[in-house]
């Protein structure tokens, strides 16, 4: 090999390598650290839990029909799915309480009914926030390790007596009551702190469930729902050419979230 050559390899090698920086540190970034997604739509509402002070983000709609909590992927608050979600379901009319699943891991060690407690606050908060009657409608509604959470909360009969109904959007098979360095890489929860979401069917009797799934998504589940009971009232919704986080929750996904919400709702009432 020439000397010419020689020099010509090295830095084609650098240039390899240089590229291959970028996509690593997105990775990195994306998995080990918050995304801290700065927003001033939104107002803060403490929360008092046994575990510690929390909060919820809370974004107001011009005449609430319900309460809508917002749980978010293991990444924490973002524009990428959970911000346009938000905001679109206040515009329609819903109360709606932000859920950040990073920030709660982070500040407190917590089991299946310390995470129940804690939706349920939010939901109060929210409810409480809007003026809203203690009897109307609440849903709990989460993106990846937020729907394996949201559908964890509902499992139980100390869940929130008004629950119309439960949005799972794009859910793993297995989660943890927290966040492990081994999760974040995307390896399958294992341990006593965990569970499978068809562990969870028995509980959520009764509770109406709609899940959706991305056709290219190859993340999420969609085996379990066939373990509720067949008069639990359930749907899946799987959008085509759609990736994970529903396309960066696009008009489609919207849409066909609206009619999740009133779908739930419909058959909660006929319980």
């Amino acid at each position: 090999m020439t000397t010419r050559t020689r020099t010509i390899f090295r830095r084609s090698f650098f240039v390899v390598q240089l590229a291959l920086l970028v996509p690593i540190g997105w990775f990195a970034w994306r998995t080990f650290l918050p995304r801290n997604y700065k927003e001033s739509k939104s107002e803060i509402l403490p929360l008092n839990l046994a575990g510690g002070p929390f909060e919820t983000l809370y974004f107001a709609a011009e005449h609430p029909k319900g309460v809508l909590i917002v749980a978010t992927g293991d990444g924490g608050w973002s524009g990428q799915w959970e911000e346009p979600v938000a905001r679109h379901a206040a515009a329609a009319g819903f109360a709606v309480g932000g859920w950040d699943c990073r920030k709660f891991t982070n500040t407190r060690k917590f089991g299946h009914a310390e995470l129940i407690a804690a939706f349920d606050a939010a939901a109060s908060a929210v409810r409480k926030r809007a003026g809203l009657a203690a009897d109307c409608p609440v849903w709990y509604a989460g993106w990846s390790t937020g729907a394996e959470w949201a559908l964890s909360a509902a499992a139980s009969p100390d869940r929130d007596t008004a629950l119309a109904g439960v949005i799972a959007v794009a859910p793993g098979t297995r989660s943890r009551y927290g966040l492990s360095r081994r999760d974040l890489l995307g390896i399958l929860p294992e341990g006593p702190d965990t569970y499978s979401l068809a562990s969870l069917a028995p509980a959520l009797h009764g509770v109406p469930v709609v899940q959706f799934a991305g056709a290219l998504d190859v993340l999420d589940d969609t085996d379990w729902i066939s373990a509720l009971h067949p008069e639990t009232p359930h749907k899946l919704v799987t959008l085509e050419d759609t990736t994970h986080d529903m396309n960066h929750a696009d008009a489609r996904f919207l849409g066909e979230f609206d009619m999740a919400l009133q779908w739930t709702l419909d058959h909660s009432e006929r319980r």
